[in-house]
């Protein structure tokens, strides 16, 4: 089962009104927690090809072991993402409004893709953090990371959605940003957490502090 489109943002008010700037909240959270580290979305010897959603669905499932509530989390989907929207398709990465054959000479209309979600899911109510920075919001539990449930492209071409830009379990135990932009992403938690996700020789962690957004 996906994750479920959660319409009541208020679950998210505390961090909403988190006395810092808003650019601040996306890059690392809310203040407050124990300990704050990076974790670097390139350099990963141990597995180069590892794509960028992986890698915070592997530290959301490592983290998982440091809440009460697994089974009940918020996932933030940036509402900015191109593959979101109704738009042209390209499966196998080949443009399928190509003219195949040149005796043919009048342009192949490329066949629409539906919207990822229902119209009531992308014209809900956004968790806002003010500029470009909003976001659909989710529920459901922590191994559900990355199932959005979103429509395929088209019959048997499943459709490939970012991961969630912020993450936290309902008990608040921890959080992680991961803003759209940045070549890093930042996990706010207890010091146990942290210095488990330091001592992981699979993950390339660096030193954060909270106020100072990390350099890219």
């Amino acid at each position: 089962m996906p994750l479920r489109h959660e319409p009541d943002t208020s679950v998210a008010d505390w961090i909403v009104e988190a006395d810092v700037p808003r650019e601040v909240l996306s890059l690392q959270g809310p203040p407050g927690y124990e300990a704050y580290v990076t974790v670097h979305l390139d350099g990963q010897d141990a597995d180069p090809y590892r794509s960028d959603p992986d890698l915070v669905a592997l530290v959301t499932r490592l983290a998982a072991a440091h809440t009460a509530t697994p089974d009940d989390a918020l996932f933030a989907l940036w509402d900015g993402w191109g593959e979101l929207d109704e738009g042209d398709a390209r499966l196998l990465g080949v443009d399928v409004g190509y003219r195949v054959f040149p005796r043919l000479f009048r342009p192949h209309p490329r066949p629409a893709t539906p919207p990822a979600f229902a119209p009531s899911v992308l014209s809900a109510t956004r968790l806002d953090l003010g500029g470009t920075r909003s976001y659909l919001l989710f529920r459901g539990r922590l191994d559900q990371v990355g199932d959005w449930g979103a429509r395929p492209l088209a019959p048997q071409w499943p459709r490939q959605l970012p991961g969630a830009s912020l993450t936290w379990p309902r008990d608040r135990a921890w959080f992680i940003a991961a803003d759209v932009e940045p070549s890093w992403f930042t996990v706010a938690g207890s010091r146990e957490l942290i210095d488990t996700l330091r001592s992981r020789t699979d993950l390339v962690t660096g030193s954060t502090g909270y106020g100072r957004p990390k350099e890219c």
